[in-house]
Parts: structure tokens; sequence; C-alpha cells
């Protein structure tokens, strides 16, 4: 069964307009799926006709080395002789083209009524392959795992009727200032979505892994998209005639989610120098394994201003790479892995642009994440414990009297609430709904 993605809806406005489109994400992420979605979608709501619609991978290398040989050619092969709108060309792993970017852009300037739609798993190969010849030719969209709402659709929709509701309010009022009723106290739903929630902290979203029947599949899946997608794709990009450094490196990121970083116990665990280092982090940036989250200042001798944290893109991943599957109960971590949930969720929410900071002070104080909202800055303290009323951290309280934000979010384990401090309006939320 295939199940709809958010993505859609922001995609949809862009599919009539001349501009082509990369979908960019991990590996086993659903960029092969969104496009059947994506083709569905184009036949039902935009009366599209099924021939005018085609879709090849560059895994196949025969087309690709067709692709390769003449694109305009190969893409006139599958274009009808007579058409009336647009056609649409769908090219799945399309960063495995040589000199990509070139050719869409050749494309693009010579055949008319066209509308191509590539995929890739890598960003650094897009960004180098298609970004800088198709400047103002081409929108980039990034398609991750499943977010929380996309993993309740495929277990209870009920409950994802339940966080639609309420997400849509938050972030209206996040993002455009659009004030909503609360009621205040612990959540009605609290038990049903909590058990959903850590569930999904636990192991992620990659598609196949939350659609998977039992415990020992998810755990091969997620061993398969390490050692099989992940490891392949990163070797190549790094030249490696070993995998060791590698593993050691991404094991001990593993163990540092939501910590500072040090690159010098980086370099002793993983027995890289501080310039290869370097490279195998961009690296594992680039395919969507961790992102570096730099901290927020504006006074370096108060705050910190050059270390910065780690996240990773699936806590099912990270969780895997440290062999560890428990609920969140019997976990030391469980705090660093529901703080990770909402990096994710941040970033999601920001469609990968750079705009999510952290801000700790060097006496101490610490606020989780920094959201940069155009000329707005909103703290949010992720706080996974029950909450009974309302309260926030003294790091969030000085945050506040330092910066005088407009808002602010408190992500609680279980409550609702609203107060109010130096004129920042302050919202608790349970996680589960952001």
């Amino acid at each position: 069964m295939i199940y709809p993605r958010d993505l859609t809806k922001k995609i949809e406005p862009f599919l009539p307009m001349k501009e082509f489109i990369s979908i960019i994400g991990p590996r086993q992420s659903g960029k092969t799926t969104f496009l059947e979605i994506l083709k569905g979608h184009l036949v039902d709501n935009f009366k599209i006709k099924e021939n005018l619609i085609s879709f090849v991978t560059f895994e196949d290398r025969k087309l690709l080395a067709q692709f390769e040989a003449d694109p305009i050619l190969f893409i006139h092969s599958y274009k009808p002789r007579e058409i009336e709108g647009i056609f649409y060309f769908m090219i799945d792993e399309f960063q495995y083209a040589e000199d990509g970017g070139q050719k869409l852009k050749l494309i693009y300037d010579t055949m008319k009524n066209l509308k191509i739609i590539v995929t890739g798993s890598s960003s650094l190969e897009i960004k180098a392959k298609v970004a800088k010849f198709m400047v103002g030719r081409i929108l980039s969209f990034y398609l991750y795992p499943f977010s929380f709402g996309e993993y309740l659709s495929t277990k209870d929709p009920r409950l994802e009727k339940l966080y639609r509701e309420n997400n849509e309010r938050i972030i209206a009022w996040l993002f455009e200032g659009e004030s909503f009723p609360i009621k205040r106290g612990i959540d009605i739903f609290f038990e049903e979505m909590v058990k959903h929630f850590e569930d999904f902290c636990i192991w992620g979203g990659y598609p196949a892994v939350t659609l998977s029947p039992n415990k020992a599949e998810r755990i091969k899946i997620l061993g398969d998209i390490y050692n099989n997608y992940i490891l392949k794709d990163i070797k190549t990009l790094l030249e490696l005639a070993t995998e060791n450094n590698l593993y050691l490196l991404s094991q001990f990121l593993a163990t540092q989610v939501g910590n500072i970083l040090n690159y010098q116990n980086l370099s002793q665990a993983s027995h890289l120098n501080y310039r290869n280092l370097k490279k195998h982090l961009h690296i594992l940036k680039e395919t969507f394994i961790c992102q570096e989250v730099r901290p927020f200042f504006k006074n370096r001798q108060k705050e910190l201003s050059k270390n910065p944290k780690i996240y990773f893109y699936d806590t099912g991943f990270r969780n895997n790479l440290l062999e560890n599957i428990n609920s969140l109960e019997k976990r030391p971590d469980a705090g660093a892995i529901v703080e990770n949930a909402v990096f994710i969720r941040l970033t999601e929410l920001c469609e990968g642009q750079q705009r999510v900071n952290f801000w700790r002070t060097k006496a101490g104080a610490e606020v989780d994440f920094i959201l940069h909202l155009k000329d707005r800055l909103v703290p949010i303290e992720v706080k996974y414990s029950a909450f009974s009323k309302e309260q926030i951290s003294k790091s969030l309280a000085s945050f506040i009297e330092s910066f005088k934000p407009e808002c602010s979010i408190v992500l609680t384990k279980n409550y609702w609430g609203s107060i109010e401090k130096d004129k920042a309006k302050i919202m608790l939320i349970p996680v589960y709904y952001l």
C-alpha cells in the first residue's frame, strides 16, 4: 500500500510551472515511491493523461548511457508525437548522470512543453551537478523519512486526524502568528499518542522500517540501509579503501547526539586526522546521515560561538548504530533521542534551510533550539517530562530576558499551557503534536 506524503502539497503549486523540480533526500526515504504518488496526483487532480507522464531510473545503466550520449534524443524517444499541454518526465537517481546539470540546462533551453522532475540521494552531487547550472531553472525540495504525522497515517487514522488538527494550529501560530485557544492541562489523548511517538523515536521514519511487521525485520532493514546503501554511497564519495574509520566515526557520533562536539575526541575515536575528519563529517551531512547545528551568539565573551552539536536525520538509524533499540523508559539517552526527533521535525519545517541553532552561555545556561523565522527568533526547549502546571527553566527565562523574543515553545511530554514572560508568549505543547 502506498501512503500519501506531506511533500505533495508543497510541490503541487509548482507542477504546472516551467521550472524543473529536484527532490533530494536520504536513501530509502521513499523518493521512488513519491514519484509514483506524484504521477497519480497529476492524473487524478490535474487530469494529465498517463501517456504524458514517463518514469525512468538511472540505476538502469543502459538508460543512463543513452541519456549521457544524447539527452535531447533520449527524452524525445519517450515523448508522444502529438501532445497537448505539458509532458512530464521523471528521472530517479539522477545523481549518477555525468555532467547532469549541463544536460538539464540544454534540455530546458531547447525543448518546449516539458517538465522534468529528478530525484537524488546526495545533496552534494545534486548541488555540484545540477544546481549551479540550473540557477533560476530548477526548484529543489527535500524528502525525508516519514514524519510523525505520516507515521501515524500508517498506524492509526484517528490519531493522525488529531495530530493534523493540532499541528496545523501550532504551525499557523508559529509561522503566521495566528493565535488559537488551548485547553490547559494534561492532553486527554496523551496515553495513546505517546505510545506511538516513543515507538517512532526508537525506530525512526524510514518507510520500509515503519511498514515492517516485526522487530527482527525492522532491525534487518536498518542494518541493510547502512550496509547496502549509505556505506556504498559514502565510500564512493570519499574514495575509501576501507570503511572502518567511517564506521567508528558514525558510531561515536551516535553517542554524542545533543552534545557539543569535541573534534579531538572525534579524531581519537575514528583514527582520522583533523582534515580527514572534517571531510568525513561533510560527506555524512551531504548524504543525510547527520547534521551539525551551530551555536547562536551575540556576545563571544559570554556565549559559545564555535563548536556545534550533532543530530541524526533518522533516530532509528542512530539507535541501530548503537545496537540499542530498547524502549525510551529503559534508556539513559531518552532525552537526547526526543531532542533529536525534534531537530528532524524542525529541519522539515524549515525545508532544509540553515535556520536552526542552539544557545549556550559559558556559565551553562542553554536553550535546545533557536528557530530563525524571517526577522524573529523563537527559542524552543525540549522538556520530555510530565508537567502538571506551567513552568519554564531558568535558561529559557535568561534567553527571553536577553533577546526579547515575541514567542517561545516548551515541548512537554504531556501538557498544554500558556504563560507570559517579559511580553513573550510561551506555549507549552505536547512534543508529539509539533
